[in-house]
């Protein structure tokens, strides 16, 4: 059963990617160990690694020692960079989830609900810094190559 909140996998690598690689180390990751390592696709994850890499969250190298890594300190990304330079759509606080010429939420609770929500989530993903989450990313309990 899915959740309420649905999160498109090209955000899920964006998020994902970084905090594989956020423990600090500033060497270059082999990008298909990555990708393999999280189960994404290759191909979909390369062009997401290209667009963060455009964004300058990620630096990028090629050749044989090179891969992917983090463009800036760890303690200074929030998950709300990532998202952003993932392609995220803009987080507003929208009161209602229909369209506003309908609905403009102003004496809808549900519509109250989802602004508190959205609001919630925004401040928790402005406060959450990469290197903090990374201390709590259980790698073992992902497959491995």
């Amino acid at each position: 059963m899915t959740g309420l909140l649905n999160i498109p996998e090209s955000l899920s690598i964006a998020l994902h990617v970084c905090l594989w690689i956020a423990d600090g180390d500033r060497a270059f990751r082999p990008s298909a160990r990555i990708a393999r390592e999280l189960g994404f696709s290759y191909h979909h994850f390369a062009k997401i690694v290209q667009r963060l890499v455009h964004a300058g969250v990620l630096e990028a190298e090629r050749g044989p020692k090179g891969g992917i890594r983090l463009a800036r300190d760890p303690k200074t990304l929030t998950l709300l960079d990532v998202y952003r330079a993932g392609g995220g759509e803009p987080l507003a606080p929208h009161r209602c989830m229909l369209d506003p010429k309908i609905c403009a939420g102003r004496a809808c609770a549900f519509g109250h609900l989802v602004e508190k929500e959205n609001n919630l989530l925004h401040r928790k993903m402005q406060q959450t810094t990469l290197a903090g989450l990374a201390k709590t990313f259980d790698r073992s309990q992902l497959r491995t190559a």
